[in-house]
């Protein structure tokens, strides 16, 4: 069985190859766990499992219904679910992408085909990362809303979305079966809480709670629910931190130039370099994320702060 690996772990050095966010969490979240430290006896009882109060925050702040959300432990686990409700279909899957959906595919037999991230509107059944990761490419939402309308299933995966504020959860209703999977990871901070949420119609929801039931009742815990409630409501903070991401992505443009590969709307880059320059940087304890395709060596680079920044700046000059 083919299994996914992790973007490397280390305590040293410099980690760009797991797309976090580079800024620390809302000073909301530091107030909440002095309060819980006050208050540990909630630890003894399990957690809520219906994830009542971040699924009221999250229906104020898109404006759906309690039945319109799933709250899971990850984006990963509602994927996993995700794939699983749908392994009875014939799957799309962009060819450079997130290699965990080839890996759900392959766990749960399903019958999938690979194709262009460019071409795959043409299809239906489709899973569709918006951005795309590694490449960091998206569609126009008048062409996904115009997929949206005809298509058996749509399952936008939105971890990136945040960072260029795109927003397509408008377009589910009943008469449709568009899924939108989003996390806490990325944009908030807050990939260790491990935090992750599907939105769709209600019919599709309740399919995935009795997944999940199957599974196991209690996935969330009770920390974690509350630290994503107050970052959701901190949205001041984060715009004003993806603003600097923003900035700091501009300066790696400007840096690597003719490297980079395409536009990226997320909080990352792909350029084309070989083998020597990944390995040049390592040596540094400076770690991207190294793909391949049929002719090149694909390297993703997230965005780091500024003093990062001016640390592979300099490492750069020296490697060209």
């Amino acid at each position: 069985m083919k299994e996914y690996k992790p973007g490397i772990r280390l305590s040293l050095g410099i980690r760009l190859n797991t797309n976090e966010n580079p800024y620390n969490l809302s000073n909301n979240v530091k107030f909440l766990l002095k309060i819980f430290k006050k208050n540990l006896n909630f630890i003894k009882i399990y957690p809520d499992n219906n994830n009542n109060y971040l699924i009221n925050i999250l229906k104020k702040k898109y404006n759906l219904k309690n039945n319109n959300i799933f709250v899971c432990n990850g984006s990963d686990e509602g994927l996993f679910f995700l794939f699983n409700l749908l392994k009875k279909f014939f799957i799309k899957i962009p060819f450079l992408s997130y290699p965990f959906y080839n890996i759900y595919c392959l766990f749960n037999k399903i019958i999938f085909k690979k194709i262009l991230f460019k071409n795959i509107l043409n299809y239906k059944n489709i899973f569709l990362p918006i951005p795309n990761s590694p490449t960091g490419e998206i569609f126009t939402i008048k062409k996904i809303k115009k997929s949206i309308e005809k298509k058996s299933f749509v399952i936008l995966d939105c971890a990136y979305s945040d960072f260029s504020n795109f927003n397509y959860i408008k377009f589910i209703n009943k008469k449709n079966n568009l899924i939108i999977v989003k996390t806490m990871s990325k944009f908030f901070s807050s990939a260790n809480i491990r935090i992750g949420y599907i939105i769709s119609n209600s019919f599709l929801i309740d399919k995935l709670n009795k997944i999940k039931y199957f599974f196991n009742s209690y996935t969330v815990n009770t920390i974690s629910s509350y630290i994503s409630i107050e970052c959701l409501r901190d949205k001041h903070y984060f715009n004003y931190i993806s603003q600097k991401i923003n900035y700091i992505k501009t300066l790696f443009i400007n840096l690597f130039n003719k490297k980079i590969i395409n536009k990226s709307f997320g909080n990352f880059f792909l350029i084309n370099s070989n083998i020597d320059f990944y390995i040049f940087f390592k040596k540094k304890n400076v770690y991207f994320r190294l793909f391949s395709n049929f002719k090149n060596k694909l390297i993703r680079i997230s965005i780091s702060n500024l003093f990062f920044f001016k640390k592979i700046r300099k490492n750069y000059l020296k490697w060209s």
